[in-house]
């Protein structure tokens, strides 16, 4: 929570008012108060919360009623609701769910799990909010129900009038969530659900039928073919929302678990790749460090060219092992002194294609083993492997082709000493459009300008 939260109580109890204020004050809460439903409604209509906690009995208008009025507004609906009651039977939480509260505690627990409670009704709603909907329904009145209240709810609707329609929409856009009627003309939900669901692009999407046939041969059949859940027309929007935010929220964790096991993939891809990075350079201590240089400048560039933490990360990797390579590389071509005969500098240019043998079998890497042997690639076509020119050139690969520059050409190697680093700058500026990406170049240049070719890591990417 922070300070920007705005949070309304209503309770027309002065002293269950200053032991909730004194409870959110330290979340930084700009907190409103109201004595009874109906002043609360006042408010309501001239302000807007990002949370509303009430008391069930207050005078003039009681909690249940104001949460009930809350969720049928089209203005506050979207707004979260915690009720906060001393009434504590089944039944009076029940009551409170019926209405549409997101949210319900007991006072006499108040003190340990109302600031849990919101921190989980927020997060849940931040989840759910802008959500992409499609529902697919031949009924224009079921159609216009469903998109007035979801939308009420935050919700992004689409909609089709049956599967075949569904399907169109689904070649441009990927919803959350798909809600479908059961029978309809052209493609029913059935056929709709099993198209959806060998879809490899498709097969996520959560899938809810919507049916008026209570049958429950039917019901575990749609179950048993993909579907995440079957609801029985009529059904009140509250209810249908309940059911979305469940299985969003279910889909939400399964997300997460499946995150945590990516990160867990990459740190043990990004260690293999160190060891392999240090046993290369452990083979000349000239370029000890390089690979790691040019990692840092490269990332810097990308920053300039706003990319995002995702595109960064890609660009962390390809960075590592660029010159991985050099591992298939002959000692006696690698760590020769003298100039290389035309034999010897075609063995060493292989090292660009060398990176993509060694790390083809990891999954998911296409990108970043293009772009790891393009960096000798350039903007005139003049580079290897391949020749490629211009804009052909993978960006990662152009902006890994100035880094590579820099740094290569100002550090001592075992044939040369290094070169002054305004003298490289203004080498790699002379042949911008030449042998350089223009974009990338100026990235670069933008870079040298506040670093003063200082090389440091990048502190917040991915952050």
């Amino acid at each position: 929570m922070t300070e920007s939260l705005r949070v309304l109580i209503a309770d027309d109890s002065t002293s269950a008012l200053y032991a909730l204020k004194t409870s959110l004050a330290p979340t930084g809460a700009i907190l409103t108060t109201a004595m009874d439903g109906l002043e609360a409604q006042h408010i309501l209509e001239k302000q807007a919360f990002d949370l509303i906690i009430t008391d069930v009995d207050m005078p003039k208008l009681d909690g249940l009623k104001l949460c009930d009025w809350i969720k049928n507004n089209p203005n506050t609906a979207a707004t979260p609701v915690i009720i906060l009651s001393s009434r504590e039977s089944d039944q009076d939480i029940d009551n409170g769910f019926r209405v549409g509260a997101d949210g319900y505690v007991p006072k006499s627990s108040a003190v340990q799990e109302l600031i849990p409670r919101i921190e989980q009704v927020l997060n849940k709603t931040a989840m759910t909010k802008n959500r992409i909907l499609l529902v697919v329904d031949d009924s224009e009145a079921i159609r216009t129900f469903l998109h007035t209240g979801l939308s009420a709810e935050d919700f992004e609707v689409l909609l089709a009038r049956d599967g075949k329609e569904a399907m169109e929409i689904l070649a441009k856009t990927s919803p959350d969530l798909i809600l479908s009627d059961l029978m309809m003309p052209n493609m029913d939900g059935k056929q709709l659900c099993h198209h959806i669901k060998t879809r490899d692009d498709l097969k996520n999407i959560p899938f809810v039928i919507m049916s008026s046939v209570q049958d429950k041969a039917i019901m575990h059949r749609t179950i048993h073919d993909g579907a995440a859940s079957y609801i029985t027309k009529p059904f009140g929007i509250n209810n249908l929302v309940q059911i979305i935010d469940k299985i969003l929220s279910e889909q939400f964790r399964v997300m997460l678990v499946e995150r945590d096991r990516l990160q867990a993939e990459r740190r043990m891809t990004f260690g293999s790749i160190a060891s392999l990075v240090k046993a290369l350079e452990a083979r000349d201590h000239y370029t000890s460090g390089h690979s790691e240089s040019v990692t840092h400048i490269a990332m810097h560039m990308a920053k300039r060219l706003n990319f995002t933490d995702d595109q960064i990360i890609r660009l962390h990797i390809a960075g590592n092992l660029h010159d991985l390579g050099k591992i298939g590389v002959r000692d006696n071509v690698l760590l020769k002194p003298d100039k290389l005969t035309d034999e010897e500098f075609e063995h060493i240019k292989s090292h660009t294609t060398v990176v993509v043998d060694i790390l083809d079998p990891l999954p998911g890497m296409e990108d970043v083993l293009v772009a790891a042997s393009s960096h000798h690639e350039r903007w005139d076509g003049t580079g290897y492997p391949t020749g490629l020119k211009g804009e052909d050139i993978p960006l990662l690969g152009r902006i890994l082709a100035v880094a590579d520059v820099f740094d290569a050409m100002t550090c001592d190697r075992v044939y040369r000493k290094g070169m002054s680093k305004t003298g490289i700058r203004d080498f790699i500026f002379e042949e911008r459009g030449k042998k350089f990406c223009p974009e990338c170049v100026d990235a670069f240049m933008d870079w040298y300008t506040q670093s003063d070719g200082i090389v440091a890591p990048l502190e917040d990417w991915g952050n």
